[in-house]
């Protein structure tokens, strides 16, 4: 329950006394002003216009309480963080393998086409592999990404 909430009710009152009072003096000018056709619309505006007062504080009404109410499971659950994902060490250990592939042609030589060209052994597929280690476009970088996932899908089968 929201602190001071106790004692509202009087000064609720008042204020919708006002409100009444208020539209009551302007929606009485304006029945005196217009033709008596158009004086049913007149009244009908003032009651909407009450009307609407009285609907905008009950839903912040409702929306306040709706705050201040404890949250339910299903919110404790969206607001918690989510769990970290568990990757496994050797794709953190081949993602960084292949990203410094593509950084140093050295890397690439040494550490990822061996791995590759076992892996084509393995699998059969080494017929589909280049003899040599492909080069990247400048002297000390390895081979891009999209020749590298062209080696891997090679390796993987697929045609």
């Amino acid at each position: 329950m929201p602190p001071g909430r106790e004692r509202i009710w009087p000064g609720l009152l008042a204020r919708y006394f006002v409100l009444v009072v208020v539209l009551g003096l302007v929606a009485t000018s304006a029945y005196a002003a217009f033709d008596a056709e158009d004086r049913p619309a007149v009244v009908r505006l003032a009651v909407a216009a009450f009307v609407m007062v009285v609907l905008i504080h009950i839903h912040s009404h409702w929306r306040r309480a709706l705050e201040w109410a404890p949250p339910s499971a299903f919110d404790q659950a969206r607001r918690a963080e989510p769990a970290e994902p568990k990757v496994a060490p050797v794709l953190v250990r081949l993602q960084r393998q292949v990203e410094h592939g593509v950084a140093s042609g050295r890397v690439f030589e040494k550490v990822l086409w061996p791995r590759l060209v076992q892996l084509a052994e393995e699998r059969g597929t080494r017929d589909r592999l280049p003899d040599d280690p492909p080069r990247g476009r400048w002297r000390k970088r390895g081979p891009s990404l999209a020749v590298i996932a062209e080696l891997v899908r090679r390796v993987g089968g697929e045609r």
